[in-house]
């Protein structure tokens, strides 16, 4: 038996099931509310969110709108009564949201018979488009005898191809942006027809700008659905559009957006960190400044950092009316064109981050010239770094400004909205400098440097072994050098073994070096773990690699061999360069000869020939051009021994016919083929060599071409 009070529960609970829905949809949203709202299809349900436009920040309302999976599309705000409407593509109906998007169905009076993806209001009537079928509305006044009857606007366009539109809070036309071209159209309300009025430079392959927004001055904001970026394009006056469109900031990703916003709200900006750069940089949100919400916890410079409703641009900055938060970059040298500068950056918080950072090296009054993203996407974990940059040779001498950009986007732009991160702006001068050059073999072109690596046996002597392609450029201030570069890349590997690639420096020593400013690159990317210069020796040794076998993919030919065999060519391409600072400039007679002292030597723990049997001679064995010594590491055990018949100091690595277990080439060149001997791919080799160079110097460029790669 149910007793009475349950009657009653079960009485009340009914009710209030009926009657809840009216009761808690009658919420409007707060007058004219100013971010932005998204609609997203989502794990079988539609999301519904709020977007902080000024950085993208979204933010889940509603997962549950009561209406089932995946139903509802072409949202817009209504600022008659402040809700939002969209369109049911179940029910092929109205739905009204309250300010927690909780939905009630409003049927039309005479219902469609396909879905719509694209919407917007203005003065109280919800307009709704479809390409190949039309543009309509219905009026939203429910006192109006066209109370949510569909009118089909006679006469429209109906060959665009856009997924969401906004009405201008100013001039009342419609405005979207063409997915696939990126077109700006222009959208009578009254007639229906639309004209291009610009072109934005941005578009959506394989995906749609799903979200169109306004705001109170007429900037149109729409929204890349697979990647999330908000672009803003330059409306503010309709009747001189150009088609100005930029990078604003970026939303959540999703397969399905569209947009809702009150187009008579201005886009505000909350705990968020600016710059305080000259306005010319893109400092404030006008300007689309850059900027980043804040995260107390990770992603910001230093040890603080503050938040702005707008930045406080040059002379002024927020450090008058908040703390000083530009406290995470000192600069340890000098802005010299032709030469590394060096930064010292630390990442608060505990979270691995991206720096950006962009120097004004032109000093035009903004960041996007060629060089001036000086420091690209480099990921570091908390604590101190110090981080090497290129000062380019035509740097304007003279006051300037850099942009220090932190957080968890890789790609970061010098301006533009972040969820996450913190921006610095920092005042700089570029000195005035003298920099000449002086490169081996010139400034485009590389010599070719070949390796045998059976020494002290002669081998197949194929000169296949470890092929390195290689420049030298000396760095000159007032005639003296102050640095050397080298750079190269590896052009071939034929060898069984495991080869490491180094350059020893004669006659410089390891102290004259300035270790905290060489930069090592593989690549392009810095290689920031460890310094490339060697401990343990006198002369000046830089490791480029300790093995040249984990720079390339291996593949089915040969032993794992790179470019020395038929079907053998690999597209891997390794390439190397590094800065090699001096403390103390150098006159250039005090300089060792070129090509400077490159060699190979053995991995660690790999075995070698049968000259070496079980024993893994590692890193005391070296290769070096003829009758160059060893370095302080390397062994001078193996001279003299099987093949060898050096009588160190003046005579090493040749044979008892004198020929040499490295040469130089003088160009880029194709080596034999694998087991193939060089006397037989290049014929005039031996007499070049046994002629001291004096015979057949342009060897290289008459081959055997059937024994030679190609």
């Amino acid at each position: 038996m149910i007793k009475f009070t349950s009657l009653r529960y079960i009485f009340v609970s009914l009710l209030l099931y009926v009657v809840t829905p009216n009761l808690l949809y009658a919420a409007p949203f707060d007058l004219c509310p100013t971010e932005a709202f998204l609609s997203q299809y989502n794990n079988n349900a539609t999301h519904y969110k709020s977007v902080d436009l000024s950085t993208g920040s979204v933010k889940t309302i509603q997962i549950d709108d009561n209406l089932g999976t995946d139903v509802v599309n072409a949202i817009a705000f209504n600022e008659t009564d402040r809700y939002i409407y969209g369109f049911n593509k179940q029910a092929l109906a109205l739905v009204k949201f309250d300010r927690n998007f909780k939905a009630t169905v409003l049927p039309f009076t005479n219902p469609p018979t396909n879905n719509f993806y694209v919407g917007d209001i203005y003065n109280n009537k919800y307009y709704f488009y479809r390409k190949n079928t039309g543009l309509f509305y219905t009026s939203l006044d429910s006192s109006d005898a066209g109370y949510l009857t569909i009118n089909k606007i006679g006469g429209a366009n109906q060959s665009m191809g856009i997924a969401d539109f906004a009405f201008h809070p100013i001039d009342g036309n419609i405005y979207a942006v063409e997915s696939s071209t990126g077109d700006l159209y222009r959208i009578n309300p009254t007639n229906g027809t639309a004209s291009v009025v610009a072109n934005t430079g941005f578009t959506a392959p394989g995906s749609a700008f799903g979200a169109a927004y306004f705001d109170i001055l007429g900037n149109l904001y729409f929204v890349r659905n697979n990647d999330g970026n908000i672009y803003r394009t330059d409306i503010t006056d309709p009747n001189n559009i150009s088609g100005a469109t930029v990078y604003f900031a970026q939303a959540s990703p999703t397969n399905s957006n569209d947009g809702a916003r009150c187009a008579n709200a201005p886009v505000i900006s909350s705990n968020t960190d600016y710059g305080d750069a000259p306005d010319t940089y893109g400092t404030t949100l006008a300007n689309n400044g850059a900027r980043h919400l804040i995260n107390y916890y990770n992603y910001f410079l230093g040890s603080s950092v503050d938040a702005e409703s707008d930045a406080r641009i040059y002379p002024s900055s927020d450090d008058s009316i908040s703390i000083n938060d530009e406290d995470g970059i000192i600069f340890k040298t000098s802005l010299t064109p032709g030469l590394d500068g060096q930064v010292n950056v630390v990442i608060g918080g505990e979270a691995s981050s991206y720096l950006n950072a962009w120097f004004d090296w032109n000093r035009d009054g903004d960041f996007n010239d060629a060089n001036e993203h000086a420091i690209s996407g480099l990921q570091l974990l908390p604590g101190s770094h110090d981080v090497l940059f290129r000062v380019p040779d035509d740097a304007s001498a003279g006051a300037s400004w850099s942009r220090f950009r932190v957080g968890n986007v890789e790609d970061a732009s010098n301006n533009g909205g972040y969820v996450y991160g913190e921006v610095e702006d920092y005042q700089i001068n570029i000195s005035t400098a003298n920099t000449t050059y002086l490169h081996y073999p010139s400034q485009n072109d590389f010599v070719t440097i070949a390796y045998e690596d059976m020494w002290p046996e002669v081998g197949d002597y194929d000169f296949n072994d470890v092929l390195i392609h290689y420049r030298v450029t000396q760095v000159m201030q007032n005639d003296k050098v102050v640095r050397i570069d080298i750079a190269g890349e590896l052009a071939a590997y034929g060898a069984d073994y495991s080869n490491g690639f180094a350059i020893q420096l004669p006659g410089i020593a390891r102290s004259q070096i300035d270790e905290s400013l060489i930069k090592l690159r593989h690549n392009g990317l810095v290689l920031q773990d460890k310094t490339p210069l060697e401990q343990g020796q006198t002369n000046a040794v830089v490791i480029i690699t300790e093995n040249l076998k984990h720079t390339f993919l291996k593949n089915n030919c040969g032993l794992s061999f790179y470019r020395t065999e038929q079907g053998c060519g690999n597209s891997d391409l390794f390439t190397f360069d590094i800065t090699i600072p001096l403390t103390t400039p150098l006159a250039l007679s005090a300089m060792p000869d070129m090509p400077l002292d490159p060699f190979i030597f053995g991995s660690e723990n790999r075995s070698r020939n049968d000259f070496y049997g079980s024993t893994m001679p590692g890193r005391a064995f070296e290769v070096h051009l003829a009758d160059n010594p060893v370095t302080d590491l390397g062994s001078t055990s193996y001279f003299g021994l099987h093949d060898d018949t050096s009588q160190a100091p003046s005579r090493t690595y040749r044979d008892e016919r004198n020929l040499p277990w490295a040469i130089v080439v003088g160009a880029e060149w194709s080596p034999a083929y694998e087991g193939t001997d060089i006397s037989i791919a290049y014929p005039e080799f031996i007499d070049f060599i046994l002629s001291g160079g004096v015979l057949n110097v342009d060897w290289f460029n008459h081959p055997n071409t059937n024994k030679t790669y190609k």
